[in-house]
């Protein structure tokens, strides 16, 4: 069997059951949103640091497999940098007192940090010098990634250590909008409310282009979901697995499963999330709490109104 059809017959098959792993929770009723708010040290920082950062954290919640739980259902997590990760519970698409609570929320715990441990935890997109600041995640996943971006571009280690992002999600409800919401999200991208800065955007371009950057079929007229899913698998397909420095349709374990764990370390500015089967937009930048709302503001009345 030569390469191309190895590619067609993995997409084939991989595109059939993702498109089952999709429509498994679907229909819902009401759509809901939520986001990830990144905020970076002010410091470079070191294992220490972050292990003092979590037992502040761990004080007011609850330790679980993918960060600190609290009662308001946020989850607080790390980036390899030691950049601090709010990730929000889904929020009903007008609930301003939902959203004005947490980000009252991060504020409170951002200070309670800085009042414990002295490090100061900003909104900002990007802090340079970090390329050669320590590692803060320790586990297969970050390593073989900061191995592979270290030959896959100039600028990886920056990405990972010294950027911080804002990403917006929203449910998806059906799958007769899959296409709907792929395209504004597509748009919503490029636009100045939402897109990354220059300073993010040449980062981004020289970290690696086999999972960095648009979508591929942004701009393809497609008429159909399966078609934006057999597009999207391709590209996972060739995107170069880390640690094994192969595109993923060559390495010896090529489970379905082995893909969907696969398709988590390829960021491109749009993207599925299957945690909670929503479309993930990942342009904006981290930013100051108080320019946060009328973003927000915007990005749920342009993606309620789809067609």
């Amino acid at each position: 069997m030569d390469e191309n059809q190895l590619i067609s017959g993995l997409a084939r098959d991989f595109t059939r059951r993702f498109l089952k792993v999709l429509a498994a929770p679907l229909p819902r009723k009401e759509r809901t949103y939520g986001f990830e708010y990144e905020f970076l040290p002010h410091r470079p920082m070191e294992i220490k640091d972050l292990m003092e950062v979590e037992g502040v954290l761990s004080g007011f919640g609850q330790r679980g497999k993918d960060g600190v739980y609290f009662e308001n259902g946020i989850c607080v997590a790390f980036e390899p940098g030691g950049q601090l990760e709010y990730c929000s519970p889904p929020i009903l698409p007008h609930d301003e007192t939902a959203v004005d609570g947490l980000m009252d929320f991060m504020l409170d715990m951002n200070h309670k940090i800085k009042q414990s441990t002295g490090i100061e935890y900003l909104a900002r997109s990007y802090m340079p010098g970090r390329k050669n600041s320590p590692l803060c995640l320790t586990s297969d996943r970050y390593v073989n990634l900061h191995r592979r971006l270290a030959k896959s571009g100039t600028r990886g280690h920056e990405m990972m250590k010294g950027t911080a992002a804002i990403h917006l999600h929203a449910a998806i409800c059906s799958m007769d909008e899959v296409l709907p919401l792929f395209y504004r999200f597509c748009e919503l991208s490029a636009d100045k409310m939402f897109k990354m800065s220059e300073v993010r955007r040449d980062i981004w371009n020289r970290t690696d282009n086999t999972r960095c950057g648009m979508p591929p079929c942004c701009r393809e007229s497609m008429d159909d979901p399966s078609v934006l899913i057999d597009r999207l698998v391709r590209f996972g397909l060739n995107a170069v697995v880390p640690g094994e420095e192969k595109p993923f349709y060559l390495v010896s374990e090529r489970s379905f499963e082995a893909f969907l764990y696969h398709i988590t370390t390829i960021f491109t500015d749009v993207r599925f999330n299957l945690k909670g089967t929503t479309f993930e937009l990942r342009t904006p930048d981290s930013m100051p709490l108080k320019e946060f709302k009328s973003r927000w503001r915007r990005f749920i009345e342009l993606t309620e109104n789809i067609s």
